[in-house]
């Protein structure tokens, strides 16, 4: 039987095609036939899901359950600023989010297992997700067949961030949040400036908005964290006409759905006044939901018994997420899951974040990753 370190240089050299051949949300055509390629040649049962997606499957007994590994396949519309010798090929495209390393550590622990199949304790489904970033794959997944026949009884999600170094984490409850994209549209009447008291100005009713935005993240209590992010304002068709619309794009981040429900209602509470005060005529719209993801008491029991072993001091139980959010939480309705994040900053280097034209990893980390799976399926926690 091979080792997981023997696997090594085949996860680089995976993760370096994916990072030069970045493709963005539902067009990763050439990302699904690179996976496809190597999965038939190793000879593991797969199937293309739709357009871009691809499921394989190490079925070993039917009488055991199921457990899923999902990966993200696709990249951002970013120009890549690395300056890494594997950087992206695609102008204007970019893996800023280490959706290649997690792709890359996914294909090799499929071979990795598909060639070790007699230690696995379980079946293995690998799920390579298109459309991550725009919140869709999930359920475009699960509606090409991704949890069902044989039915999944466990996932499996694991990230990369670069905010610390070499380390590895995984939050005890509550591990993303509740996400809704939000568009604020606001409707005045237009005018010449010279007849300003015949205007009502979209321009100046969406500032007001901007501002008691922010006092609302600063002064509403929840129970948990939340953000009102609003990142985008447009309004208005030349200098010298009063504004006679506007249009806010943002979001609105909260960990428990109580909290969620409390500050959306505040936001509105807050519309109605600013309506009152200025004229305009205001709609607020969710444009898409994805839920929080709560990690499972027993996966997580699991989890930790092994990164415990495998990196000893260096792996944490955590207790505080970040905002952020994954459209893996649809699964994670349907069966238990847990979310694993891998820390990966470069140690003195300057790390930037995740969705920054200098996003890098420590590519060590992925080894940690490929061990941590790999005992997930086949030790005595499986």
């Amino acid at each position: 039987m091979r080792t997981c370190q023997e696997y090594y240089g085949e996860l680089r050299e995976f993760r370096h095609w994916l990072h030069r051949h970045p493709e963005l949300s539902m067009e990763e055509e050439e990302t699904s036939c690179f996976l496809l390629e190597h999965l038939q040649k190793w000879g593991i049962p797969c199937r293309r899901t739709g357009k871009t997606g691809v499921i394989a499957d190490i079925q070993v007994n039917p009488q055991w359950k199921t457990v899923a590994i999902r990966s993200e396949i696709d990249g951002l519309p970013i120009q890549e600023q690395t300056g890494c010798s594997f950087a992206s090929v695609y102008p204007g495209k970019m893996h800023a989010c280490g959706h290649d390393a997690i792709t890359a550590v996914n294909l090799c622990l499929a071979k990795a297992l598909w060639e070790n199949r007699s230690a696995l304790s379980c079946n293995v489904r690998f799920l390579f997700e298109p459309g991550e970033e725009t919140g869709e794959g999930a359920a475009y997944m699960m509606a090409h067949g991704a949890l069902k026949n044989p039915e999944v009884r466990e996932i499996l999600i694991f990230h990369f961030a670069n905010q610390e170094s070499r380390s590895m984490e995984i939050q005890k409850s509550i591990t993303t949040a509740a996400i809704g994209g939000i568009t604020i549209s606001v409707r005045g009447k237009s005018s010449h400036w010279f007849q300003p008291k015949e205007e009502i100005d979209a321009l100046y009713a969406a500032s007001r908005l901007a501002v008691e935005i922010h006092r609302l993240n600063e002064t509403l209590q929840t129970e948990y964290p939340f953000v009102l992010g609003f990142g985008q304002m447009s309004a208005g068709t030349a200098g010298n006409i009063v504004a006679g619309e506007a249009v806010l794009k943002g979001s609105l981040r909260a960990f428990a759905e109580q909290d969620f429900s409390y500050v959306w209602q505040q936001l509105e509470n807050t519309i109605r006044q600013i309506e009152e005060e200025t004229g305009a005529d205001i709609c607020l719209e969710m444009k898409k939901k994805i839920p929080p993801m709560i990690n499972d008491a027993e996966l997580v029991k699991r989890g930790a018994a092994i990164g415990r072993k495998l990196l000893q001091e260096k792996f944490s139980l955590g207790e505080k997420p970040f905002l952020v959010g994954d459209n893996a939480a649809f699964y994670m309705e349907q069966i238990p899951g847990m979310r694993v994040v891998f820390l990966a900053g470069k140690e003195d280097e300057k790390n930037y974040p995740v969705h920054n034209p200098g996003f890098d990893i420590e590519e060590s980390s992925m080894e940690d990753a490929l061990e941590f799976l790999y005992e997930m399926v086949t030790g005595e926690f499986a």
